[in-house]
């Protein structure tokens, strides 16, 4: 499993932060915050998800489609 830091975020503006294990990007994001996501596109309300157990930290933006079941 790969640590990642979850933020919300408003525009520039982070909202809430998480720390989470995971196996993907978008696993961490549904896990810290129990939503499905999809890939950011535009969406001024947005997730950031930072990869922190690599040199070179991937970062990846998603959008909310969804509360989890």
């Amino acid at each position: 499993m790969r640590a990642y830091r979850v933020e919300q975020l408003d525009g520039k503006t982070v909202l809430a932060s998480h720390a989470v294990e995971a196996m993907a990007p978008f696993v961490a994001a549904r896990r810290a915050l129990g939503v499905e996501v999809t890939l950011r596109g535009d969406a001024a309300k947005w997730i950031r998800v930072v990869e922190l157990t690599r040199l070179r930290p991937g970062v990846f933006g998603f959008k909310v489609v969804g509360r989890r079941s």
